[in-house]
């Protein structure tokens, strides 16, 4: 019997089945995942969360539009949004700070009080480069003062975890938490990193319960088909933003080249009507400046006019 092929976790698809499904397992394993990325220890730990919207099978639309980002409320009525994406367009950075701006307006009903307003939290994780100003493939954003650096409040909170930042050379004992599942989604279903892999799920009970869902998921025909749509058309935006990249960049060279090239013809005229100036001032027949400079002898009139004026 042939070995099934793993389906990748970094397709949203396969993330939302995995961390957003019907069972138990799924609550337990995104539980644990979002304590890693958030730095949670002890008392300040998730220990449970609602879905706001779990993944159903019946409300999956096979097309371009459906929604996979994951939402949840924890226990401490604050509201997390899980988003995965392998493509980088529509401005990503105001795209996350917009969702996080929604999801903070729908934390407050008409009539109540700010202070009802509840901390939301936007997770993206993410299979590109967005800030070119770290070299750190987790970074956290706050609303902070810029020269105290203390808090305006807590209410808002953005995390990116750029995959191709993440170095997942280490060996499994020097990684973290997140490290360990970063590993997960970034490398399963991957053949060249299985040992890598199967060395996390030895090392995390909760990892494995991942795993094995995975490869229940994998196993599951209609379940596949789906993946390879979702998966087909990411890839097909994916090779779209990348053609629309380098027609822009064409566009760009060639209309900096016209715009040097009419630069320097206009250079050229400007410097032949000052000689003709010159050689007007001085003295010189306009049928010999005609001769020398090309020009008609119209337009050598209307410089002597404008030389006049």
């Amino acid at each position: 019997m042939n070995k099934i092929k793993l389906m990748k976790p970094i397709v949203d698809f396969v993330f939302k089945r995995i961390f957003a499904g019907e069972t138990k397992e799924s609550k337990i394993v995104l539980i644990d995942l979002l304590n890693s990325i958030l730095g949670l220890e002890k008392e300040e730990k998730i220990i449970e969360i609602i879905y706001l919207n779990p993944y159903n099978d019946k409300e999956y639309k096979e097309d371009k539009i459906s929604i996979m980002d994951v939402k949840v409320k924890t226990q401490k009525d604050e509201l997390i949004d899980i988003e995965v994406q392998i493509n980088n367009r529509d401005n990503y950075r105001k795209r996350s700070l917009y969702y996080w701006s929604k999801m903070y307006g729908e934390t407050i009903e008409d009539g109540d009080a700010y202070e009802t307003l509840k901390k939301c939290i936007v997770v993206n994780i993410l299979d590109f480069n967005l800030l070119k100003e770290t070299k750190k493939y987790h970074s956290k954003f706050k609303v902070k003062d810029i020269e105290e650096n203390f808090e305006l409040l807590d209410d808002l909170e953005i995390h990116y975890l750029e995959l191709p930042k993440f170095n997942d050379n280490k060996s499994v004992k020097e990684m973290n938490e997140l490290e360990k599942w970063l590993v997960f989604i970034k490398d399963a279903g991957d053949e060249g990193k299985e040992e890598l892999v199967n060395g996390i799920r030895n090392k995390s009970e909760v990892i494995d319960m991942a795993g094995k869902m995975l490869e229940k998921l994998s196993q599951d025909e209609k379940a596949r088909q789906k993946y390879y749509q979702r998966e087909k058309w990411l890839l097909d935006e994916k090779s779209k933003i990348a053609y629309e990249k380098i027609q822009r960049q064409r566009a760009l060279e060639e209309g900096l080249k016209q715009g040097i090239k009419q630069g320097i013809e206009q250079g050229i005229e400007q410097g032949k009507i000052e000689i003709v100036k010159n050689l007007l001032m001085i003295g010189v027949d306009i049928e010999k400046i005609i001769q020398a400079s090309g020009l008609s002898k119209k337009e050598i009139e209307n410089i002597q006019k404008e030389i006049q004026h």
